[in-house]
């Protein structure tokens, strides 16, 4: 079995590490493309044990640190044999390019903002369809409006996003992938919306390499 961390651009060297199942690393060129992967021998169980899983994810984060870029792979089924690997990157190799070029330069951080949902104020209730979809309007348009005064500015400092919005209009969960040169301002940017919106508690995580932006997106910001 062949496992597969990432497609890289310009890899000084291999870390100096052992990948899942203490498999050594090595380097795969399909066309190309390069790819770090090892040889696994094949598992009794379909259960993944959470060490590999880590594991896969060290391997991903020191190929950030000595690569011009990577396109990470998500924890996935292995593929049975060089062939079986070749083909499957042949058939995506504009997609994988399109990702490698997206994602060079670029970490990930993620966005919760989290909050109690809005609470109509007590009163009588509508007394018409037109008048309940006149409330629902006007409550999907606070909702547009805090998303995007949440979103926007660190969108600007990014190339990609990925942003889900809640049933509530105080909560969503974003994915930005922000150049290297901009992580101060992004940082910076999200400091100015938890002052803006007291209301609204701000998680961000990262950066973190890209996978929320490995596949074929075209939401860039």
């Amino acid at each position: 079995m062949i496992h597969v961390y990432g497609i890289v651009d310009e890899l000084d060297s291999l870390p100096p590490l052992a990948g899942v199942d203490d498999a050594p690393l090595e380097r795969r060129r399909v066309g190309g493309l390069e790819l770090v992967v090892s040889r696994l021998s094949g598992r009794a169980s379909s259960e993944i044990p959470r060490d590999a899983v880590l594991r896969h994810a060290e391997v991903v984060e020191e190929l950030m640190s000595r690569s011009r870029a990577v396109l990470p792979a998500q924890f996935g089924p292995d593929f049975g044999d060089e062939d079986e690997l070749a083909a499957a990157v042949r058939t995506r190799s504009r997609e994988l390019e399109r990702g490698l070029s997206r994602v060079r330069g670029c970490v990930e951080f993620g966005l919760r903002a989290l909050g109690e949902p809005e609470r109509a104020e007590a009163g009588p209730a509508a007394s018409s369809g037109a008048e309940y979809m006149r409330d629902r309007l006007a409550e999907a348009q606070r909702r547009d409006r805090l998303l995007a005064e949440v979103h926007e500015p660190l969108a600007r400092l990014s190339r990609a996003t990925a942003v889900s919005a809640g049933a509530s209009g105080s909560r969503f969960t974003g994915a930005y992938l922000v150049p290297a040169e901009n992580v101060a301002s992004f940082r910076e940017a999200v400091l100015r919306v938890e002052s803006t919106h007291p209301e609204l508690t701000i998680v961000c995580t990262g950066p973190w390499p890209p996978y929320s932006f490995a596949g074929d997106r075209e939401d860039e910001a």
